[in-house]
């Protein structure tokens, strides 16, 4: 048999090649586990940490604003897959007005949206839910009382939030955070009229005229630059400042300090056409769905796509009033 013959500097390249291999092994974990979060909220980078609910709450909501809560709405959408107990906040989505088009269909057209944000939600550490709701033109054209007391009132025995915060995954006590389009968007700001526990209210195609308990400094609102919403005047009535705090010379956004404030989605920035529906279709009349881009890219740092949102609906439902 032979045997090679090995020098001392070829045992210690060998040494040294199997030192480097285990400090590359060491950094790779360390950099593994340091990706994975804060204990007890899901990291916002791994896929796996998400789950679709099993069995999502239904609830007794109005029809065209009745004033008696009648008909059964369902919900859907996605959890932290752990399955050590922990309860979680609550995150409700909200979709714009359906113009009589088939309810199924109009739910089938605002799914890809609603998933890609309560997914994003939902890797954040919330229960996180689409939920369907009395979104007809007479909804729209009414005052919202009965509507959004069916949604969210305390006292309602089938509401939305009884419903949802009475799941074994929810503690609405944590926070409550709000998404809305259009209509949605005056539901999802009207909802903490109802309960304090709704601390974070994220809309866009919104334009802020439903009176609301919020505070200022925890509402986010968004509008394309080609709808009527995503003019500066209608923008600081809706997000809480004066001309001068917010002059119209061309921005973009207009941000407090603590995040809260307006971001218009610019045509330049977008492969849509920057309208009422910017973030879901090409334009309102388009009869497809199309995601945007750079509203749902995990990288993107455009002030209005889904990562940095969704960031600061976090933080912001979290920290109590």
């Amino acid at each position: 048999m032979a045997i090679a013959l090995t020098s001392n500097d070829d045992s210690r390249d060998r040494t040294h090649r199997r030192d480097g291999l285990r400090v590359l092994l060491v950094g790779l974990v360390a950099l593994l586990l340091g990706c994975a979060g804060p204990v007890g909220v899901a990291s916002a980078q791994d896929w796996e940490t998400v789950r679709e609910i099993a069995a999502p709450p239904t609830y007794a909501g109005t029809v065209d604003n009745s004033a008696d809560c009648r008909r059964e709405y369902q919900t859907r959408g996605f959890e932290p897959a752990s399955s050590d107990g922990r309860r979680h906040p609550l995150f409700l989505y909200f979709v714009g007005t359906n113009f009589g088009k088939d309810p199924e269909a109009d739910i089938r057209d605002n799914i890809p949206a609603a998933n890609a944000v309560t997914q994003a939600m939902a890797r954040r550490g919330f229960v996180a839910l689409m939920v369907d709701y009395d979104n007809t033109v007479l909804a729209l054209l009414s005052d919202h009382g009965n509507q959004t007391r069916c949604l969210f009132a305390p006292h309602e025995p089938r509401s939305l939030l009884r419903t949802a915060c009475a799941l074994d995954t929810v503690d609405c006590d944590l926070g409550i955070a709000t998404w809305g389009h259009s209509q949605g968007g005056a539901v999802a700001h009207l909802a903490p009229n109802h309960d304090p526990r709704v601390r974070a209210v994220w809309t866009t195609g919104y334009g802020g005229d439903m009176p609301s308990k919020l505070p200022v400094n925890r509402l986010r609102v968004l509008a394309g630059e080609n709808e009527n919403n995503g003019k500066p005047e209608i923008l600081n009535k809706a997000a809480g400042f004066t001309p001068q705090e917010c002059p119209d010379d061309g921005r973009s956004h207009c941000l407090r300090a603590d995040g809260s404030g307006w971001i218009i989605v610019r045509k330049a920035d977008v492969a849509t056409s920057a309208d009422h529906c910017w973030f879901y279709r090409h334009t309102c009349w388009s009869a497809e769905t199309f995601l945007e881009p750079s509203w749902i890219d995990r990288g993107s740092t455009k002030p209005y796509a889904i990562e940095p949102n969704v960031e600061w609906v976090a933080k912001v439902a979290r920290s109590p009033l």
